[in-house]
């Protein structure tokens, strides 16, 4: 099954688009465009197009693939990506063209809350870089992945790659599979930004010390961002 016809079905599903309830068709509609879009007409807003972007274990999302997404579907406010890597300058050429890349989650919640898809940010994103900009420790910070982020500091400190996550547990597999995400990328850190987060277990710790990967709940690397990194 292509991942257009994936998220058409989860949209059916879950989500109850194009269905009938009490005789009643739900104001929530979707059609593909091509082989590759999705069209999303909803009630109060302007129709919200998609690009999506197939799976792929081996080969990351580049920007000339990016190029061509948009040479194929000019009115894209959004790539959807799901199990791929994308390189790190796709970030940067999609803040160019004004273009979101994000997962199907995302894309669910720019459908219900945003006019325009394309200005969409996940809300962890946005609350890690209120907390990071809160510190008066980090000068800018650039997104470099779906959830990874480069940080430059203050001073001579030197900049730090991370990559932060929500979730309450976090196996083994997770964290490689995390890690997998990035091939392109230099990691310095994981962050846990779930407040319930206890600590991590001790094969992840392993893992990620022969990766040369630091682990931290989002309270301690807030404590040590003023910290040269050794």
């Amino acid at each position: 099954m292509g991942i257009q016809r994936w998220i058409v079905e989860q949209l059916h599903k879950r989500f109850n688009f194009d269905q009938v309830d009490f005789g009643t068709k739900t104001p929530y509609a979707v059609k593909t465009i091509g082989d590759y879009g999705v069209e999303i007409t909803r009630p109060g807003k302007s129709p919200a197009v998609a690009y999506c972007v197939e799976p792929d274990n081996f080969n990351s999302f580049t920007v000339q693939m990016f190029q061509d997404a948009i040479d194929t579907l000019p009115q894209t406010g959004m790539l959807i990506v799901t199990r791929r890597a994308i390189d790190p300058d796709v970030l940067d050429y999609a803040r160019h063209v004004d273009v979101c890349v994000e997962t199907f989650g995302g894309f669910v919640n720019a459908i219900y809350s945003l006019d325009d898809i394309s200005q969409y940010v996940d809300p962890e994103e946005v609350y890690v870089r209120r907390r990071l900009r809160g510190t008066r420790a980090v000068t800018s910070i650039a997104r470099r992945g779906l959830r990874a982020l480069e940080l430059q500091r203050i001073k001579n400190l030197r900049p730090l790659m991370i990559v932060f996550n929500n979730r309450y547990e976090l196996t083994d597999d997770e964290f490689a599979e995390m890690l997998n995400r990035y091939p392109k990328l230099i990691i310095d850190a994981l962050v846990i930004t779930n407040p319930n987060t206890q600590g991590f277990g001790d094969r992840v710790v392993q893992t990620a010390r022969h990766a040369n990967v630091r682990l931290y709940t989002f309270n301690e690397f807030i404590a040590m961002i003023r910290n040269p990194w050794t």
